[in-house]
């Protein structure tokens, strides 16, 4: 992984897919990159989204 390109480079991170990055890990990534959105949104937008 690296520095996001053209991001801020505290929040944002560039992962080359060329088979070295194993699918699960990506997935985790991922994964958690969405749950940290979601936690940040207003409580009131959740329900327009279906979250809640």
């Amino acid at each position: 992984m690296r520095p996001g390109y053209h991001m801020n480079k505290e929040h944002w991170n560039t992962v080359v897919l060329d088979r070295n990055v194993i699918d699960e890990e990506l997935a985790e990534w991922i994964d958690e990159s969405y749950d940290l959105v979601i936690a940040g949104l207003p409580r009131r937008a959740r329900p327009a989204l279906g979250l809640d």
